[in-house]
């Protein structure tokens, strides 16, 4: 019975775990952006601030949060350790939550403590600023074929 029990407990905490997000440090998640055409959340966090590790703790472990956060890739830069990104996007107060687009654009950003129905009312925002799709480069090039041939038969 133990035994069964122990195996519930087990397969319980690998879901919640695999439900979790994944978050990069900067290089990597950059480029996971831009190969997946995904958009970017930006946490930059200090081991010593107190309301990163209660976003840490609170908010991120949030199922509402983990769920929006999917159509994102999650990037924290520890800010002890990354002063030229810090500097990139000129951070002077902890946590700063700033939201890119695929390109690395910025689309907004937030700066002090964020709640789990905060954070996902502040993703829910900055999806609605990301730029429309537009057709890509290949999609162009077919109804350019497509219509120079209508008119060459035509002709």
């Amino acid at each position: 019975m133990k035994l069964m029990h122990l195996a519930i407990l087990l397969l319980l905490s690998t879901s919640a775990a695999a439900a979790a997000t994944q978050w990069y440090d900067y290089e990597d998640g950059m480029v996971a952006a831009g190969s997946r055409q995904k958009p970017v959340i930006l946490e930059f966090y200090a081991d010593w601030c107190q309301p990163c590790v209660a976003m840490e703790e609170g908010t991120y472990p949030d199922p509402r949060v983990i769920s929006e956060m999917a159509d994102f890739v999650a990037i924290k830069v520890d800010t002890q350790k990354r002063i030229d990104i810090e500097s990139k996007y000129g951070i002077a107060y902890y946590p700063t939550i700033v939201f890119l687009d695929a390109r690395g654009k910025e689309i907004s950003r937030h700066i002090g403590y964020l709640g789990p129905e905060e954070m996902v009312e502040e993703i829910k925002q900055s999806r609605g600023k990301l730029p429309k799709e537009s057709p890509g480069f290949e999609a162009l090039f077919i109804v350019s074929a497509f219509i120079c041939l209508q008119l060459r038969f035509k002709l």
